[in-house]
């Protein structure tokens, strides 16, 4: 999927503004259960800190396309090798708020699902790597809306919760647009 593919022509002109990137929704079976890889940023970069985040960042125009940025940025945040990972397809692209990336998310996992993961993070831009069950993230105990005024109009946001971590923001958004396929059947090749 090239650059010019995936920004969408037709985009309204306050989102057609905004910076590329694309971030990897990595799934990989832990116990025979899939999980979903997040990190949290580390205080050292300079947006988001601390927040929970799919591995990912901005086009670079070496990259080519969208996909190879979210393999490129999970392979330097994470140290897995791109050879490693296999995309599987995308979600719809993602506004953030205050950074200004309209974010576009693909959802990958590793070519050998039984092979054991050795993650070498990135210690400037990741404190800390984390392995959700995507049960738990599909659990709508785990959910909570809230009403926020953006842009001057009201908005549902959805913070997901489990254990002791908030997902929020782009990720909860990326989360709900990923759920929601999952629960319409579309990625049912990953509960095979």
């Amino acid at each position: 999927m090239s650059v010019e593919e995936t920004l969408e022509p037709m985009l309204p002109p306050e989102r057609a503004r905004r910076k590329p990137a694309a971030v990897l929704l990595l799934l990989h079976p832990i116990a025979g259960e899939p999980h979903l890889l997040f990190m949290r940023r580390s205080e050292k970069v300079h947006t988001h800190k601390g927040q929970i985040s799919f591995p990912g960042g901005g086009f670079k125009p070496s990259d080519g396309t969208l996909e190879q940025t979210a393999l490129r940025e999970t392979e330097e945040e994470i140290g897995l090798a791109i050879s490693r990972m296999k995309v599987l397809g995308a979600l719809p692209a993602t506004d953030t708020v205050v950074s200004n990336f309209l974010v576009y998310p693909f959802v990958a996992v590793l070519h050998e699902p039984d092979e054991t993961l050795e993650f070498v993070p990135d210690d400037f831009e990741v404190a800390e790597l984390l392995q959700l069950p995507l049960s738990a993230l599909l659990d709508p105990r785990n959910v909570r809306e809230e009403t926020w005024v953006m842009r001057g109009r009201p908005q549902a946001v959805n913070f997901y919760s489990y254990k002791n971590l908030v997902i929020w923001g782009a990720t909860a958004r990326i989360m709900d647009n990923f759920l929601a396929e999952i629960k319409a059947g579309k990625w049912a090749a990953l509960f095979a």
